[in-house]
């Protein structure tokens, strides 16, 4: 569920990428500070909701300005620049608005695992593929798949179910989930459940620590 409609997308992400283009480009703010500053202020969380002040009535630079406003910082001159062409901060900001559009996401979330520094880094790699292919590959990025625990990956090499492995060791089905979702350390398991675990996976105990 979207916070607002699609037709309005194409003006927030213009605006979110204008206004990133407008700090960076003429008044030499970094792309850091003043995602920052969007999140930090509540801004953010009106595009979120959708407040069509934001997403349809602000153009980048009045967006901008906003910011520095509600943060009560002082208002740098500004140099006047022709931008002829987008640049790799606007694109970050109309991708910042896509993906957080797409994905229902919170700004505040997406700047925590993700700095604009290494959004921008991105561009090079990412700026020229379809928008949709890009967003899923920063979502890849912001939500990685853990890699599988060993204990899971040699039980899977020995075609075994969960249940099958608990009822041959003796150690209880939910310990062996727990166990391969991260949710007890293997590590510090006692010595007899790793024993009977690696008794009938036949491998060692040290093949099942992490």
């Amino acid at each position: 569920m979207h916070a607002y409609n699609e037709s309005y997308l194409a003006n927030a992400m213009k605006t979110l990428g204008d206004m990133f283009q407008h700090a960076v480009c003429a008044c030499r703010i970094s792309g850091d500070e003043i995602l920052e500053l969007f999140v930090s202020t509540g801004l953010a969380a009106e595009f979120e909701k959708g407040n069509p002040k934001y997403i349809a009535g602000r153009s980048g630079a009045e967006l901008f300005c906003d910011v520095l406003e509600a943060a009560e910082k002082p208002f740098p001159p500004a140099t006047l620049r022709m931008f002829f062409s987008k640049t790799p901060e606007y694109w970050c900001g109309w991708i910042l608005g896509y993906y957080q559009w797409r994905y229902d996401a919170k700004f505040a979330d997406i700047h925590a695992k993700l700095s604009f520094s290494e959004l921008l880094a991105l561009y090079p790699t990412l700026h020229e593929a379809d928008m949709k292919k890009a967003a899923e590959i920063i979502s890849a990025r912001l939500n990685p798949t853990p890699h599988p625990t060993k204990l899971q990956t040699i039980r899977k090499s020995r075609q075994l179910s969960q249940q099958v492995l608990s009822t041959l060791s003796g150690v209880s089905l939910r310990s062996v989930q727990m166990y391969e979702q991260r949710n007890k350390d293997i590590n510090k398991a006692q010595a007899d459940t790793l024993y009977a675990l690696a008794k009938i996976l036949g491998c060692s105990i040290e093949d099942l620590l992490e």
